[in-house]
């Protein structure tokens, strides 16, 4: 069995260019001026606005970044890392003494080589050292095993620091890959500076990086109003479990945004509690089959989901996957937030590597719900309900794995 050594500050763990995107700048002025301490909750992307705008998400983890010492470290783990201003601002990282390390999934070395061959220079692979590179195994995530017809993968999208802006133990948990559908696609990230939370993603981090095959890696971590959500689950759904809380009274509400919507039983449980009598929307950029079925079943006294989708010719879809809850939530009156990279597929459950984020916190419920407007508000696609003909909203396979 090979022994893998980890270097992180204050000590050591032992374990038995296809073409660039080009991301924006982050003006040189906000490094002049010292940062302020990092400020937790959410915030977004707007696709549709100004550049800036679009690339808030992007600037904001990049700023982060520039504002960690020397001596710090920085640990991301992505699916995708294809922009030369993110891959550029990690090198540099590594250049002013942050250690800094990145667990990709293989395909971003097929999206993008030249970045992948850009970071690998300036970081290496060796686990031994401060700073490293490393990739999963092709068609599997880094945990997540191998299976049969299955593109399983290392679907995370996340950042740890030690240390940043003067504040400690921050993690940002976003939907967003190091793409150009940072700016194109609706997105979010939700920080938090948590130990407890920092050290649960750590262990995780360094868990993928260890790249041991563990089809039921399933944890749960809880902090005060938050918890952490890390996966593959080889049983159960933990969005089903969660459904199974809410009842419909009061005018209790359920929001849901995903880049695709493919598990079916998901959209069973929605559809049920639309019937029921909770008010239940959903927005996506793509549905599989069983799932526009299962939605578009007329209920009773036409008490159905009601589901948006972006039409033909529109250009800037969902990516975010958070789900939010406004009600009476396992006996008590809750605003429940749901957010990562964990997509509405069968794939984030069982196949990949994920993490997602839950957080009980009006501001941040406040926060998402405005978003949630605007995303539902964009998709100009309506899904009738219909079992006579043929359906309009954009159809990916069941089994479908999003991004």
């Amino acid at each position: 069995m090979r022994r893998v050594v980890f270097v992180f500050a204050g000590g050591i763990v032992a374990l038995a260019v296809g073409g660039m995107d080009v991301a924006a700048a982050v003006p040189q002025a906000a490094v002049q001026r010292k940062a302020a301490p990092v400020a937790q909750g959410p915030r977004f992307n707007l696709p549709t606005g100004n550049k800036d705008q679009q690339a808030g998400i992007d600037r904001y983890l990049r700023g982060l970044i520039r504002n960690t010492p020397k001596g710090a470290e920085i640990d991301v783990a992505l699916f995708r890392l294809t922009t030369s201003g993110m891959a550029g601002e990690l090198a540099d990282a590594v250049k002013r003494g942050v250690h800094v390390r990145i667990v990709l999934d293989s395909d971003s070395v097929k999206q993008s080589a030249s970045v992948y061959g850009y970071l690998k220079s300036r970081l290496g692979t060796d686990t031994r050292k401060a700073s490293w590179i490393v990739l999963c195994p092709k068609n599997r995530g880094c945990i997540a095993p191998a299976v049969k017809g299955v593109w399983g993968k290392n679907h995370n999208k996340f950042y740890a620091f030690s240390q940043t802006q003067g504040s400690r133990n921050v993690v940002v948990q976003t939907s967003s890959n190091a793409t150009g559908g940072m700016y194109g696609a609706w997105n979010d990230a939700y920080t938090m500076s948590d130990a407890t939370l920092y050290k649960a993603y750590r262990g995780y981090f360094y868990d993928l990086a260890r790249r041991r095959a563990n089809g039921n890696y399933y944890k749960v971590v809880r902090s005060g109003t938050r918890s952490v959500t890390f996966f593959p689950k080889a049983a159960g759904d933990p969005i089903v479990s969660a459904l199974d809380g809410v009842l419909c009274l009061g005018g209790t509400r359920i929001r849901l945004s995903s880049g695709q919507f493919t598990r079916t039983e998901v959209a069973e449980k929605l559809w049920w509690l639309a019937r029921s009598g909770c008010r239940v929307e959903i927005v996506s950029g793509s549905f599989g089959a069983s799932t526009l079925k299962t939605l578009s079943q007329p209920g009773v006294l036409n008490a159905a989901p009601s589901v948006h989708y972006f039409a033909k010719g529109q250009t800037h879809e969902a990516h975010s996957k958070y789900l939010l809850i406004d009600g009476w939530y396992f006996g008590k009156r809750a605003r429940v937030v749901m957010a990562g990279s964990h997509s509405y597929t069968t794939a984030a459950l069982r196949h990949n590597d994920e993490a997602m984020v839950t957080v009980r916190d009006k501001a941040t419920f406040d926060a998402y719900v405005r978003n949630f407007g605007q995303v539902y508000g964009s998709a100009k696609g309506r899904l009738r309900s219909t079992t006579l003909f043929q359906l309009p909203a954009p159809t990916v396979p069941d089994n479908s794995n999003g991004d």
